[in-house]
């Protein structure tokens, strides 16, 4: 890929944290590594590298010595279950070569790499290796196939475009991992998580589960003015399973043999660019301490309230969403199923994850909004609030859980104004981490003709429907409003409007106030999968996917922004849109002739040219309405027009409507 950093420069360089010995010897490790891509949000792909396959493969074998002053030391010799015929002589008997002044590492980058498993085994199998480091011979065992599962980025502030996270430099950027799934599961694990490139280290962070045993994720934030407008930098971050620890190796040195999975993702800082979604800041501020060990669980916070809640009377809230499995039952009211979470080797049963409370036994029990129990209730003071999240609970009374605090005038008001933030996450083997959805087109595939188009900024969520009514004619609803659990639950009104805008005709006002058509609940299983709560009952729904590669297609260049798309001078009408691969697919909302609520699609196939959108308006209708049983639209549609857009860039526009009218667009930002 076109200015990829190789990845074996990223995980020897900032894997194992350099120290100056009086020895010289900081870390000795042998390590089979599989290496990612990143190019698109919320996915990777095993690194993309030449064929025949010489440096940059996507798995390799590592042998490396690192410390300060490393020349002084001789060097470092590799012993073991090698292959040596198949490598020829590159191999030198084993003996490292100095790849810098604080690193000896096995090979020159063109043997030690190999495109399959069965390649890698087959020149370096599992075993014991033997690394001999001044004299001293560290043995270390290789065994187990303990490859962890690939560690997936997610950034804010900025957007995916070709192949890079571009960012305005002006903007905070957050940089995320996802969860390390067998963090704790080996002899040690560590996260590591790194931006740096241009010369430059950025910011980085590494943790051990000896050491910090929670959370099972990381995260670095990167202040505005801290990258440079027109540099490229690189954000990598890797997941090791330890499987032995020679306590008997080179004195006060890391001796380790290790599985890895890393991955890179590019970051361009770009201050002309003003697209993407801003970082939005926390709710309320809160610092937390946590101890968690195999046996017991504790955690604490300190929470500052928003200066508008200061003086005002609320309860303050500690409580999880956790797998059903860890949870007592409670009576009374049905507790809130939030998402459902999937096993990391997807092969059982998926399980709900449940809003829940300890008791005073010390144990997880599931409620409702409204059975939730104040920590605390009185007057918010501006100095603000600490809260005893878990108190030396047994840690497998709340494994897989994560915990939250919130306050508000209620528990149903806490959750569904969005007033709380997730403080700590229990390690377990079925963990529940609630996630935002993905902005786009959703859609349950057992109901073909009528889907959902979801906007999500983290924080808040603008959610619009297209369906049918009673009488087989196109409507819409919408829900806007803030999000709960890290974004990953809305609760809101549907609300319908009439007597606005039609496609062709003049600008009219919709009538307001809007009318309340019931409530709506989106719970997200995690960024493409959900569940729908509303007057039609219970409905799964996914990321509709369109273009060849779906979601996970890599943008094409000059590719527009997805989401809600408005012009400030017809209000009450809008237009979402959504590009896969290039192709693109477009919802209009607005009126009909008589007044009542209608919509079109339009659907544009892929160009060499991301900025023109040229297709037909479509009109559906006999499909399935909100409360009914499905019943597929009437096929074909009806063409109303062409539909033609002339983008100015990623979020500026200009429509020609059916009859020559046209009208300036611009994202909205909600």
């Amino acid at each position: 890929m076109r200015g990829s950093l190789p990845f074996a420069a990223l995980a020897i360089s900032i894997l194992f944290p350099t120290a100056a010995f009086p020895q010289n010897v900081g870390t000795v490790a042998v390590s089979k590594d599989k290496a990612y891509n990143q190019v698109v949000a919320g996915a990777v792909q095993p690194w993309a590298a030449p064929s025949p396959c010489n440096f940059g493969c996507p798995l390799r074998f590592a042998a490396y010595v690192i410390g300060g002053d490393m020349a002084l030391l001789p060097a470092p010799v590799l012993s073991g279950p090698v292959n040596t015929g198949a490598i020829g002589s590159a191999w030198n008997g084993g003996v490292m070569g100095l790849a810098g002044p604080n690193e000896w590492r096995l090979g020159n980058g063109n043997w030690d790499y190999n495109a399959t498993q069965a390649g890698l085994d087959a020149v370096f199998p599992n075993g014991t290796y033997t690394v001999k480091v001044a004299g001293k011979d560290v043995a270390l065992s290789l065994a187990g196939d303990a490859y962890p599962n690939a560690p997936v980025l997610t950034f804010s502030g900025g957007a995916w475009i070709d192949g890079a996270y571009v960012i305005n430099p002006t903007r905070t950027l957050i940089v995320s991992t996802n969860a390390f799934d067998g963090y704790g599961a080996h002899r040690d694990g560590r996260i590591n998580l790194y931006v740096g490139g241009s010369g430059a280290n950025v910011a980085g962070v590494v943790q051990y589960h000896s050491s910090s045993p929670s959370p099972n994720q990381s995260s670095v934030t990167i202040p505005p003015g801290t990258l440079v407008d027109g540099r490229e930098y690189y954000a990598g971050a890797s997941f090791a399973a330890i499987v032995d620890d020679n306590a008997s190796g080179v004195s006060g040195a890391q001796n380790v043999a290790e599985y890895r999975a890393i991955t890179n993702a590019r970051i361009r800082a770009d201050a002309s660019f003003t697209g993407g979604t801003p970082s939005t800041p926390p709710v309320f501020p809160m610092t937390v301490r946590t101890n968690i060990t195999p046996a017991a669980a504790s955690a604490s916070a300190d929470i500052q309230f928003r200066p508008q809640d200061v003086g005002t009377s609320g309860s303050v809230y500690a409580f999880a969403v956790a797998p059903q499995g860890v949870l007592k039952a409670a009576g009374g009211e049905a507790p809130l199923v939030v998402r459902k979470s999937v096993p990391a080797n997807g092969k059982d049963t998926p399980v709900a994850c449940v809003l829940a409370q300890l008791n005073a036994s010390g144990q997880l029990q599931a409620v409702s909004a409204s059975q939730l129990q104040a920590y605390v209730t009185g007057v918010l003071s501006a100095q603000g609030q600490a809260v005893t999240i878990l108190d030396n609970v047994p840690t497998t009374n709340v494994a897989g859980a994560t915990f939250y605090v919130g306050y508000g005038t209620s528990g149903e008001a806490m959750i569904n104004s969005g007033v709380n933030r997730s403080a700590v996450t229990v390690p377990g083997t079925q963990t529940c981490q609630p996630q935002p959805p993905q902005t786009g087109w959703w859609w349950n595939a057992a109901e073909d003709g009528r889907g959902y188009t979801i906007e999500s900024t983290g924080s808040k969520i603008f959610f619009a429907a297209y369906l049918y009514d009673i009488s087989g004619r196109s409507t819409w609803y919408i829900a806007a409003g803030p999000t709960s659990l890290d974004g990953s639950l809305f609760v809101g009104n549907l609300e319908s409007y009439s007597n606005g805008q039609t496609l062709t005709g003049a600008f009219r006002s919709p009538v307001r106030p809007p009318v309340l058509n019931g409530q709506v609940t989106l719970a997200f299983n995690d960024s493409t999968h959900g569940t729908m709560v509303w007057p039609g009952g219970t409905v799964p729904i996914t990321r509709m996917e369109f273009g060849v590669g779906g979601v996970n297609a890599v943008p094409q260049a000059n590719q527009p922004e997805n989401g809600w798309w408005l012009s400030g001078l017809d209000d009450g009408r809008g237009f979402f849109i959504e590009w896969q691969a290039g192709v693109a697919f477009m919802a209009g909302f607005m009126y009909d002739d008589t007044g009542a609520p209608v919509w079109y699609i339009a659907a544009k196939p892929r160009t060499d040219n991301a900025q023109a959108f040229s297709s037909n308006w479509e009109k559906y209708v006999n499909g399935q309405t909100l409360t009914g049983a499905y019943r597929p639209p009437t096929r074909p549609p009806t063409l109303t027009g062409a539909a033609t857009i002339q983008f100015q860039g990623a979020e500026t526009a200009i429509m020609t409507m059916p009859g020559g009218r046209q009208v300036n667009l611009s994202r909205y930002r909600f």
